[in-house]
């Protein structure tokens, strides 16, 4: 691990640029030791008031009793997929085998029914496709006994996901609110679908 004098160095020696992208995107993920230095830098810099706000918001990190609020909100909201309002909204890792179709993994939060369709959809992909490779002879059977494996691992999976999501979008869920959480489950299974857009694009717009 870096030394407080050596990270000193380092975010000295970044430019604007650099200390505006580390501030924006990857506050949440440095050390404790780091976030002074970096908000050090912000200040000395006069980068702006709203940098630093963000910076604050990201490391506001949900726990305990908050955590399990935010949740049970996630678990009673509005499916992004079908737009009815549900109570078991649930994490979803959806992936398949095939090399003719993309994304090929996704982790999305969807409602019961509609993350069921999902998950059939790519069985039926690579069930079709999966074999258009040399090695599909075994990536196919391994595909299905995997998800065999996983299938008594669901729930875990769906509050892994659930919790990643809650981290990954800790500084967007503070600004907006718990309310505007189904916008941003929306947001994120679009970009996990989709990878057209850079889910920091929604960042950005809101600077």
């Amino acid at each position: 691990m870096l030394t407080k004098q050596e990270l000193t160095k380092i975010y000295t020696e970044f430019d604007n640029s650099e200390i505006i992208k580390l501030a924006t995107f990857e506050s949440k993920k440095l050390t404790d030791l780091a976030i002074p230095i970096l908000i050090d830098e912000i200040s000395k810099r006069n980068l702006g008031t709203d940098l630093l706000d963000w910076v604050h918001l990201e490391r506001n990190f949900f726990k305990g009793t908050e955590l399990e609020i935010l949740k049970s909100k996630i678990n009673t909201s509005v499916c992004s997929n079908c737009k009815i309002l549900k109570n078991d909204i649930k994490g979803f890792y959806i992936h398949h085998c095939s090399l003719t179709h993309n994304p090929n993994k996704s982790n999305l939060i969807l409602c019961e029914k509609c993350g069921k369709k999902a998950r059939t959809k790519n069985y039926i992909i690579s069930a079709t496709f999966g074999w258009i490779s040399t090695r599909g002879i075994l990536k196919v059977p391994f595909y299905f006994l995997g998800e065999l494996f996983d299938s008594f691992f669901r729930q875990k999976q769906s509050r892994k996901i659930i919790e990643e999501f809650i981290f990954e979008n800790t500084g967007l869920i503070r600004k907006l609110g718990n309310d505007r959480v189904s916008e941003l489950i929306n947001q994120n299974n679009d970009y996990q679908l989709s990878l057209k857009r850079d889910n920091r694009d929604y960042i950005l717009e809101l600077f």
